[in-house]
């Protein structure tokens, strides 16, 4: 049992190291893992609004057509916000870098911006919907983090 709790502690500590250390405007990422939730309609229904995304950190090259990527936005209304579109097109740089072009599977349109390398944070590898939303918000109230976290691991 001691050994568990230990186990919990350090990944505990981990995670909150992560959190600290990132810069603002940042996605926090864990072990490569980014746990994001969507604050627009733009992807649902498959993701619906306060639904939680969990992005896990892949090499461009990895990525294709349909894929669901994470991203910092390049488009003026929402610039270096945290992003979750489909990509529908992808490219290729003279220098050889990858630029994506996404949509929000709701909007009728692609996005005018383009999403280079450089802006990924990730690709969506589980969709928790509106019941990981709900779980968010249970677990952003102190009183529940102090019960069922920071009591048990003291």
């Amino acid at each position: 049992m001691a050994v568990i709790s230990v186990v919990i502690f350090i990944l505990g500590l981990t995670i909150f190291v992560s959190v600290l250390r990132a810069s603002a405007g940042k996605a926090p990422s864990v072990f490569g893992f980014s746990v994001l939730q969507v604050t627009s309609g733009s992807m649902e229904p498959e993701i619906p609004v306060g639904g939680i995304v969990i992005a896990r950190k892949v090499k461009p090259e990895s990525l294709k057509v349909g894929d669901v990527i994470s991203f910092y936005s390049n488009d003026v209304d929402i610039s270096g916000k945290v992003n979750t579109h489909r990509i529908v097109e992808i490219k290729q740089s003279e220098s050889g870098e990858k630029i994506f072009r996404t949509k929000g599977d709701a909007n009728e349109y692609a996005d005018t911006a383009a999403v280079f390398e450089i802006d990924l944070v990730g690709k969506m590898i589980l969709n928790l919907g509106s019941v990981g939303g709900s779980v968010f918000d249970v677990l952003r109230n102190p009183t529940i983090i102090l019960i069922f976290i920071v009591l048990p691991l003291i």
